[in-house]
C-alpha cells in the first residue's frame, strides 16, 4: 500500500501537476482550501501533506495557509507539513516553521527536490510513530 499523501492548494493546475508526478509513489489526496483540507486531513489521515500558505478566500495572504497549517498540526501533531507557497517572503517562512511547519518551498517547485523532502519526511514520521508506540 502506497503512503498516503494530501496536496492542498488552490490552483487546480497546479494540484493535478502534483497527483500526475507523485502518483507513481503515493496515494494522492487533493483539497483547495482549508475547509476541505481539514475534511480530507481527518477522513484519509495522511502522514504528509503539502500546503499552499496562499488559500481562500484571501490568496494574497498567508494567513488562511497558516490556520490551516495549525489546524492540521492540532488533529495529528506527528504529521509532517511542508509548506509549498509562492509567498517568499522570509517572515512567511520563519512564522510556518515556527507554527510547526516540517519544512519549506517556494514555487514554482523542484520536482525532484520536492521528491526527496516527502521520502525524508514520510521516513522520519514512520520513526516518530514507532517511538511513540514503544513509550
Amino acid at each position: 500500500m502506497k503512503p498516503r499523501l494530501l496536496v492542498v492548494d488552490d490552483d487546480e493546475g497546479i494540484r493535478s501537476q502534483m497527483k500526475w508526478a507523485l502518483a507513481q509513489d503515493y496515494e494522492v489526496v487533493l483539497a483547495e482550501d482549508r475547509p476541505s483540507a481539514i475534511e480530507a486531513f481527518k477522513e484519509h489521515q495522511p502522514r504528509v501533506a503539502l500546503l499552499d500558505l496562499g488559500l481562500p478566500p484571501h490568496p494574497a495572504s498567508p494567513d488562511e495557509g497558516l490556520a490551516a497549517l495549525s489546524d492540521l498540526i492540532t488533529i495529528d501533531s506527528l504529521a509532517k507539513i511542508i509548506v509549498v507557497t509562492g509567498q517568499g517572503e522570509k517572515a512567511n517562512a520563519l512564522r510556518a516553521i515556527g507554527e510547526g511547519a516540517y519544512d519549506l518551498l517556494g514555487k514554482p517547485v523542484e520536482m525532484d527536490e520536492l521528491k526527496v523532502i516527502l521520502k525524508r519526511a514520510f521516513h522520519v514520521a514512520q520513526l516518530e510513530r514507532e517511538y511513540r508506540e514503544m513509550q
